[in-house]
């Protein structure tokens, strides 16, 4: 954990962002543009009857690795070379639901578009609420 000192403040813990990872797909072509490197996020509301990720369901799962934004991106980064080279290639969040973890994938997606990496979502919408929280929450 990193400290951080704000000037006329005590000394408060900055926490590195965490999320639950089911698994990644390090060359996916079907869930967008390109070569993907697919991350699957743990945790979803829905149950739908057809689901290709069921084992994704349950928001913690002990199989799930609990990754920092600056792990998925090292991981990420070794295949930058595939995405450029597919036209469009990039990285998808998918799940489960990633967006359950919205504070993470904006964070992620920050990182990303700063290093020129083409990001996608994958979503059911389900996890939004129109409250000027959600709102806030801005890419």
């Amino acid at each position: 954990m990193e400290m951080e000192k704000v000037e006329g403040s005590p000394v408060e813990e900055k926490k590195e962002l965490t999320a639950n990872i089911h698994s990644v797909e390090s060359f996916g072509n079907v869930d967008g543009p390109g070569i993907r490197y697919v991350v699957f996020f743990q945790g979803c509301m829905l149950r739908c009857k057809y689901c290709h990720n069921p084992d994704t369901w349950k928001m913690h799962n002990p199989d799930a690795k609990v990754m920092t934004v600056d792990q998925l991106t090292k991981e990420i980064v070794k295949y930058r070379e595939f995405f450029e080279a597919s036209e469009g290639g990039g990285v998808t969040v998918s799940g489960g639901e990633s967006l359950l973890q919205i504070d993470f994938v904006l964070e992620l997606f920050r990182k990303l578009k700063k290093l020129g990496i083409n990001t996608c979502v994958d979503t059911c919408g389900g996890f939004y609420v129109n409250t000027p929280s959600m709102n806030e929450k801005k890419y």
